[in-house]
């Protein structure tokens, strides 16, 4: 059995346990007494803890939850990209210390037991650690702990985060009780806290320098901060929204305000006036369904980069970067979405307090969803997916990249994934163990309930006049025996694909022709028991749909149509989530017996005025293939540059390990070229017409494509053909070139590039056939046609450095800019052979420039490139020609 298959099972095992069997060494708390010092400067806060619990007979130890202990290691997800949304700057380690505890008054020696190992299922990284307390075994009784704590809440964006004095202390900031697996029992709480150089709030929604919350709850979540303030709306039913965000949110002039002051600024975003508007379709959808709504519905903006919406005990929670977006209804609606859903996670909290405390991680989003799918109704509303909206844009290589490995945050927001992948866990309700989601759990009760026991359920759990198991039962007996395999839905690694599929004609006795399909559909990877819809189209254009119930590893499906089969294609809806990790290409390219072509993708278009050399360089590179296809690709190219024009045709084929849904590592393939030679290039005073034939070989372990932090890159590139020159004569030339480059990071704001490049022309050729060293994708100090020989080797050596990060500039809403990074680099190499007799001539250069990084409409990434290169040999040499050459360029330099 697999690493992976073994904590599956020991997940499951986990879930039917707790179900089935009674728990021994319980310990329950009664009561949190926290006085805690806050600095949201530093980030540190200085806490005092009494918990009095209750323990059985015979307990020989308690265990407390150290959820910040996270805190003391980057998250094993993160990667070149995601980093950006863990740390504003380099990695910063902090978490929780001990320095005293107490059982009963007595001074006892603890143990810290971090969760898990790496790659498991649970992990420290998410989960942190429990804290292991000894005390005499004995009676059932109540025991008294007693501790004393630092929290250092690093420079990190998330619930426990701390950025530029904003404290986010929204997760359990102090020791929690452990019940088994359950640490979110309600027990009475006094917490008293004091903030030096700022103020604090609680779900009260009061700010204030110091303050009391006293109730019942599971944890007491906070916001502190320098210029934190509270801002009020009233609602519907007499109900009040209470925003809590720092002194950085854009608030419009009053309309009453004269002359300029009434002037808005265009680029502002009224965050609050954007939640008030969801906040009111909250209550309003919760006095039709008849739901208790709290009197005040507080929210707290917090710096977080990995949830765009959730929810805290007593309070909603919103990422500062909510309604970031270009204001487009539909793509603003995906926000709106992601807040309203907090909003009924909130409601839900309260909804979910009969059932188990076990099962509360996931019965309160699910109820929230199922408010939520009513919310739609009410409003007969819904939301195009960003994929939906984007596909007649798909021709851009950042939406294609978008559509088909993003590379962005709050991924679930933009594309409805219905499992909702929840990488980095900063829910305290999924941090210990990976949890099922709202939406996928109620897809999954809805795929074994029909459509009449489906509403009977939802009623249920909405009026919450019984626990969810209960009223899985009451819907449809014997349901909630699937639950732990549900739960479990996150820990399955699956694919689906098509297995031979046969088609029979036959004619009945009134001469009425059918056709009988039979589509076998195969599961690799986890066993993952649900229907799988099979979908025939037929050559009329009509659909006919079956279900395999998921049994075994494999199974047939039978469809008739009234004409032949045209196409099959496994989940048509896309409901079911696949993993990359199971299948070598993408996991949705073999659930269809043909995929659609997607439209046109535009790799690459610029359009360069040379101003120091009177002249412009321009390409339009132009790509199709199928969707969900890895391996082939057909490219046309027009490009001009000063040497030549060319139109190319060019096929690649995909080999090897993918780097992401997208791409493979390596591409191998040839085209063929025309182009029109220019006179005047270099020394030529003749042109051209030339007929090429090349052959080339791609590497690139490369995965960010706006900004790539590390990997490799590596082409060779062979060409062969002939020219017809102006004069009237042939000439055949051969060449070659070969580049190589890595980049290696250092820390998370600086990295090294380094490029090597060589190579060749053999034959008679034209300058502009000969290898060329200048130009942007050279040494950049040079002019295009400044160093060109039949030979030729250079290489560069790039530093970028992050100056300025978690940017939030908006330009126009089309533009977000996120930050600022500076280049220096230099260079050096050699033309060998030059067209005016020189057997080689060596040339440096060094340069500086600045990459503007941002995002499209607030979405999807890209960058700004400005260089400045310094051809440093010509100027100590002579001194002569262009002192400086500069470049505008919308990518990194190779």
């Amino acid at each position: 059995m697999t690493r992976r298959g073994a904590g599956l099972a020991w997940l499951v095992g986990l879930a039917v346990l707790w179900v089935a069997t009674p728990r021994a060494h319980a310990a329950r708390a009664r009561r949190y007494e926290v006085e805690a010092e806050l600095d949201a400067r530093s980030g540190l806060v200085r806490e005092h803890v009494v918990i009095e619990l209750e323990v059985g007979e015979g307990e020989a130890e308690a265990r407390l939850w150290l959820y910040p202990d996270r805190l003391a290691v980057p998250p094993e997800a993160m990667e070149e990209r995601s980093a950006r949304w863990i740390y504003p700057g380099e990695i910063d380690r902090g978490g929780i210390t001990l320095e005293h505890l107490t059982v009963e008054g007595a001074a006892v020696a603890p143990r810290v037991a971090p969760l898990g190992e790496p790659g498991g299922l649970r992990t420290r990284d998410t989960g942190g650690s429990d804290l292991v307390v000894p005390i005499a075994p004995g009676a059932a009784r109540t025991i008294r702990i007693e501790l004393d704590a630092t929290l250092d809440v690093p420079d990190r964006f998330g619930r426990l985060g701390h950025a530029s004095s904003r404290l986010s202390l929204a997760a359990p900031w102090y020791p929690l009780v452990l019940d088994g697996e359950v640490w979110n029992a309600r027990a009475a709480h006094d917490v008293h806290v004091r903030v030096r150089d700022g103020a604090a709030s609680a779900p009260e929604g009061r700010v204030a320098s110091e303050l009391r919350w006293r109730g019942e709850t599971t944890y007491v979540p906070l916001l502190v901060g320098g210029g934190l303030r509270a801002r009020t709306a009233p609602l519907t039913g007499g109900h009040r929204l209470i925003v809590i965000e720092h002194g950085d949110g854009y608030v419009p002039p009053p309309r009453d305000a004269p002359g300029e002051a009434g002037l808005e600024d265009v680029t502002g975003v009224d965050r609050f006036t954007l939640l008030r508007g969801c906040a009111e379709d909250v209550v309003r959808t919760a006095a039709w369904l008849e739901v208790p709504v709290p009197e005040d519905l507080v929210v707290f903006v917090v710096p977080s980069r990995t949830e765009l919406a959730a929810s805290a005990p007593g309070v909603v929670l919103v990422s500062d970067r909510i309604f970031q977006i270009f204001p487009l209804e539909d793509l603003r609606e995906t926000h709106r979405r992601a807040a309203r859903r907090a909003m009924f996670q909130r409601l839900a909290q309260e909804l979910s307090v009969i059932d188990p405390e076990t099962d509360r991680r996931w019965s309160e989003d699910l109820r929230a969803v199922a408010l939520q799918d009513l919310d739609d109704v009410r409003r007969r509303g819904g939301v195009q997916r960003v994929d939906q909206m984007l596909q007649p844009f798909s021709f851009h290589p950042a939406v294609d990249q978008l559509l088909y490995a993003p590379q962005v945050a709050f991924e679930d927001v933009y594309f409805g994934a219905i499992d909702e992948p929840d990488a980095f866990r900063d829910d305290p309700m999924r941090a210990r163990l990976p949890t099922v989601r709202g939406h996928r759990l109620l897809e999954s009760i809805a795929d074994v309930m029909g459509e009449a026991r489906i509403r009977r359920f939802v009623a249920m759990l909405v009026h919450a006049r019984r626990p969810v198991r209960a009223a899985l039962e009451r819907a449809m007996p014997g349901a909630s025996a699937h639950l732990p395999t549900w739960i479990a839905y996150p820990t399955f690694d699956v694919n689906y694909r098509l297995g031979e599929i046969t088609s029979e004609r036959s004619v009945d006795a009134d001469g009425v022709v059918r056709f009988r399909h039979v589509v076998r559909v195969i599961r690799d990877g986890d066993r993952r028991v649900e229907p799988v819809e099979v979908d025939v189209e037929d050559e009329h254009g009509h659909h006919v749909s079956g279900v395999w119930d998921g049994e075994g590893s494999a199974g047939e499906v039978v469809i008739e149509t009234d004409g032949e089969r045209r196409t099959v294609t496994l989940d048509p809806r896309q409901r079911l989530p696949q993993s990359a990790r199971v299948v070598d290409g993408h996991p949705r390219a073999d659930d269809a017996t043909s995929q659609p072509w997607r439209l046109p993708l535009l790799n690459n278009f610029s359009l360069d005025v040379l101003a120091s050399e009177g002249n412009f360089t321009g390409l339009a590179d132009i790509s199709l293939r199928q969707r969900y296809d890895l391996e082939h690709v057909l490219i046309f190219r027009i490009a001009r540059t000063i040497a030549r024009t060319t139109g190319r045709i060019r096929y690649l084929q995909g080999l090897g390990p993918k780097v992401h849904n997208n791409r493979r590592m390596l591409q191998l393939g040839g085209g063929l070229a025309f182009s029109r030679v220019e006179p005047g290039f270099a020394t030529s005073t003749q042109g051209g017409w030339a007929l090429e034939f090349d052959v080339l070989g791609i590497l690139s372990t490369q995965r960010f494509v706006a900004d790539p932090r590390e990997g490799v890159n590596a082409v060779v590139q062979l060409t062969g053909g002939g020219t017809l020159r102006d004069d009237g004569s042939i000439v055949g030339t051969a060449r070659g070139m070969a580049r190589v480059s890595g980049i290696v990071p250092v820390g998370l704001l600086n990295a090294f590039f380094f490029l090597g490049a060589g190579g060749f022309t053999l034959g008679a050729a034209l300058d502009a056939d000969r290898q060329i060293m200048g130009g942007r994708y050279g040494l950049r100090g040079f002019a295009n046609d400044e160093l060109v020989g039949n030979g030729m080797a250079f290489g560069v050596v790039e530093h970028r450095y992050t100056l300025i990060n978690d940017l939030a500039i908006n330009i126009l809403h089309g533009v977000w800019a996120r930050e600022v990074q500076m280049v220096t680099w230099v260079g050096g190499g050699a033309v060998f052979d030059t067209p005016t007799g020189e057997a080689v001539r060596f040339a440096g250069e060094g340069g500086m420039g600045l990459r503007f990084h941002y995002e499209y409409g607030g979405v999807q990434p890209g960058v700004l490139a400005l260089d400045l290169g310094v051809p440093i040999s010509r100027l100590a040499e002579n001194g002569r020609g262009n002192p400086v050459a500069f470049y505008v360029s919308f990518d990194q330099y190779f």
